[in-house]
């Protein structure tokens, strides 16, 4: 999950800069190519053998090659709009949002997240957020709520785990992750 911690996380040029805490678009950089790459590397899925090999080429390669794979996660990425407005308004797919996804992908980016910008673990906060989104909260309500804490990091914050979201229940309908 540090790969898609990454990924939507904090670029090093924002730790120093608070001007820069903007919402900008980019290209992929290289370390979200290498970011990517280790998604795939790391992701159980990708070393499954097709389930129906011919009995004459025993050594077939996986249904889908790493590359294939790669290519279909920058593509999702890159379909994720990036604008508060067009993400806020994406429909999220609840129905792959459960506490498994929750707990394994988007509790600690979370965490993480809150550390970054508190400067210590908040349990309390960290509960709350993830119970918001759990509850199929709209984004602007949660951005509502985190405001109080977060002050003007909310916003960026917000934005992120909302892409984060998408990302994480778009790849599991894809079966890009578990």
């Amino acid at each position: 999950s540090s790969g898609i911690n990454a990924e939507y996380g904090q670029d090093e040029d924002e730790e120093n800069n608070d001007s820069s805490r903007k919402l900008k678009l980019s290209l992929p950089s290289e370390e979200d190519k290498r970011l990517t790459d280790s998604l795939i590397k790391n992701n159980p899925l990708s070393g499954k053998s097709n389930p129906l090999p011919h009995a004459d080429s025993p050594n077939e390669k996986p249904a889908i090659s790493a590359e294939d794979k790669r290519k279909s996660i920058k593509q999702l990425i890159d379909k994720i709009p990036t604008q508060k407005e067009e993400l806020f308004a994406y429909p999220l797919d609840w129905s792959v949002l459960d506490k498994d996804l929750m707990e394994r992908r988007v509790k600690s980016w979370i965490n993480k997240k809150i550390v970054e910008y508190i400067g210590e673990e908040e349990p309390s906060l960290c509960g709350f957020i993830c119970s918001k989104v759990l509850a199929k909260s709209q984004p602007e309500n949660i951005l509502q709520d985190v405001a109080i804490v977060l002050e003007e990091e909310a916003e960026v914050f917000v934005v992120k785990m909302w892409r984060l979201l998408i990302y994480e229940t778009e790849a599991k309908k894809l079966g890009l992750v578990k």
